[in-house]
């Protein structure tokens, strides 16, 4: 394996120092060929196998500042201080030796002076290099207003004017949330009759959203409950599936043999899969963001982000992507833009985040900036939205770097695949933080007290917009109950439309934007405004608060709609066998609100006609 070698150079290169140490700074003593061939060997094989201890289990990447060799600054510090403590040992001796002497006092011999000579200069290397300049590294690659630009540059943004985010499919909103996923998870891991459970088990924070076959899905892998199963064990049975659309769904487990998970994150030894990519050659970049994901067939790969620093230790840009087989560990490298396009991302959520707090900081500020006059920050952790089920983007609000700010500055989309993030500041004044879950908790409808187990935004019917899971916590995760939607602008507990399924949420969210006046056009890129015409065959009216709802049944179609009397004052006068056009958005409900309306039978002249 590759660590072999590495580890040889490192102890060579360890070794190098210290000879020169011992015999140039330590010239003054008489070479005594046989302890110094004693001393090298003693050294060399303990450098040698230190190495190999550091190789193997910290995995070093050889990148960045001295090609990621300073990893050897470690057994040269210990083996600089090994020739020092030497010393004080023969000194002790000496001292012991003589206690009955006037004098009582410490010579070293002369074959002790080499030693001293090698681990002081090891020790000066280790600091000159270990210290000094990896701080004068840090300081010429961050600090001050040029690096602090270069910094903020590594993002390509690209600001955009529109006052719109793209629209929202609603017919993939997720619905499930990690902590949703792992309950139900739980749920099929013990419906087996295998007893599963007892040997592995599944952690929440491994649950991945993904696209699958166009539907959303989270996926995580079953887990050693202990190192001695894993030692006994060398797979682990599969994975499981949640629905994130649909949270009536059962999860599926996945047992199959083409579902077994030879190598994964934290196994023992070489079936670690970060371990198994570095032994496998790949020591040239930081191995990053290891992510299960399912291709068109289900079958389990692991895809990992393979990153360069590009200013000095820090400034990560993405230089290859790595799928690993997880049943046979086979290894495909890929360029960002060659990567597969079931794969649904390869740029790290914490990545993003550190490039837009680096963009937030410097773009319109200078590096030294106390008063923080032009700063901006990420609101949240990225949300993997999926605006088109197919293409996702990391969501990330950004705020002002006052920590009273509630509000956002604008809102980036950050591209999965690619350094490429659009930010949109005209979508300025939402709402964010803990403003956003009190509201949702404090809805009226909320009778129950439900926790809210995670908040999505979205772009719907043109209105950037909140959306809640309600839940019952438990000791094993959370049960899905309701789900609300919000104005991300208008945030106030009354406003939050709250209801068990999404197609009811969704309808009383339009009609309450409708009362608003606003315009609802479309709620996706497949939900486009649609026209409908036909004969009226039933017509009623009810009273919801201050507001007048009629509920119309149109010949030929099998739906309800609802329009507000605000869309038209020919409402009240709507009769059974009237010719009625309108627009609406669907929604996939059997109630659908019109956004436009008119009674074509009733013909309003322009002014009365006088009665005689």
């Amino acid at each position: 394996m590759i660590i072999f070698l590495l580890a040889l150079i490192g102890t060579l290169v360890v070794m190098a120092v210290l000879t020169v140490g011992r015999l140039w700074f330590g010239r003054r003593e008489t070479v005594d060929k046989r302890k110094f061939l004693g001393w090298f060997l003693r050294y060399f094989i303990f450098n040698y196998l230190f190495c190999l201890f550091i190789l193997y289990f910290s995995l070093p990447a050889l990148t960045g500042p001295f090609w990621g060799w300073q990893w050897v600054l470690w057994p040269l510090l210990i083996s600089s201080l090994g020739n020092l403590f030497a010393l004080s040992g023969v000194t002790l001796t000496i001292l012991k030796s003589s206690m009955g002497s006037s004098s009582r006092r410490s010579v070293p011999v002369n074959s002790s002076r080499g030693k001293v000579a090698a681990g002081i200069f090891g020790l000066i290397v280790v600091g000159v290099i270990g210290v000094v300049v990896t701080l004068l590294i840090s300081i010429f690659t961050t600090w001050f207003d040029g690096n602090a630009k270069a910094l903020s540059a590594i993002p390509n943004v690209k600001v955009e004017q529109s006052s719109q985010l793209p629209p929202t499919d609603a017919s993939h909103i997720v619905l499930v949330s990690q902590s949703v996923a792992s309950y139900k998870g739980q749920q099929v891991l013990g419906s087996t009759g295998q007893n599963l459970g007892s040997a592995y088990n599944l952690d929440q924070s491994s649950y991945t959203l993904q696209s699958v076959k166009h539907h959303l899905w989270y996926v995580a892998p079953l887990s050693y409950n202990n190192v001695f199963v894993n030692l006994t064990n060398p797979m682990t049975p599969g994975f499981v599936m949640v629905d994130a659309e649909n949270p009536q769904q059962p999860a599926q487990l996945h047992t199959e043999d083409w579902a077994k998970i030879a190598y994964l994150p934290g196994a023992l030894l070489n079936q670690d899969l970060l371990r198994h990519v570095y032994l496998s050659g790949y020591t040239y970049g930081n191995l990053l963001d290891p992510t299960l994901e399912l291709d068109d067939s289900l079958h389990p790969y692991w895809t990992i982000s393979l990153m360069q620093p590009s200013r000095g230790y820090t400034g990560n840009v993405l230089s290859e992507v790595l799928l690993v087989d997880a049943h046979t560990g086979e290894i495909k490298r890929y360029k960002p833009q060659n990567v597969p396009s079931w794969v649904d991302r390869v740029m790290p959520a914490s990545t993003v985040t550190q490039y837009l707090q680096w963009w937030g900081l410097y773009h319109a500020a200078p590096w030294f900036n106390p008063s923080g006059l032009g700063q901006q920050q990420p609101a949240s952790d990225p949300q993997l939205l999926y605006n088109n089920i197919d293409q996702p983007v990391w969501l990330v609000p950004m705020t002002s770097s006052s920590q009273n700010d509630n509000s956002s500055t604008g809102v980036f989309l950050f591209d999965t695949h690619a350094n490429i993030a659009k930010f949109y500041p005209q979508i300025a004044g939402l709402g964010i933080g803990d403003n956003v879950t009190s509201t949702f908790q404090s809805t009226r409808a909320n009778i129950r007290n439900y926790n809210v187990a995670s908040v999505q935004l979205y772009q719907i019917f043109n209105t950037p917009t909140w959306v809640a899971i309600y839940v019952q916590s438990t000791s094993s995760g959370d049960i899905y109950q309701d789900v609300g939607l919000v104005d991300a602008k208008e945030l106030n507990g009354g406003n939050v439309q709250f209801e068990a399924d999404l197609p009811s949420a969704l309808n009383d969210y339009q009609q309450w934007l409708t009362q608003q006046g606003n315009s609802t056009t479309s709620s996706g890129s497949s939900n486009k405004a649609q026209t409908i015409t036909g004969k009226v065959l039933r017509v009623s009216s009810v009273q919801q608060g201050n507001n007048t709802i009629f509920y119309l049944q149109i010949q030929g179609q099998r739906v309800i709609f609802t329009a507000n009397l605000q869309l038209s004052s020919k409402l009240p006068l709507v009769q059974a066998s009237d010719t009625v056009t309108g627009t609406y958005t669907a929604t996939g409900g059997t109630v659908i609100n019109l956004t436009s309306f008119d009674d074509t039978s009733i013909d309003l002249g322009a002014t009365p006609t006088p009665q005689t």
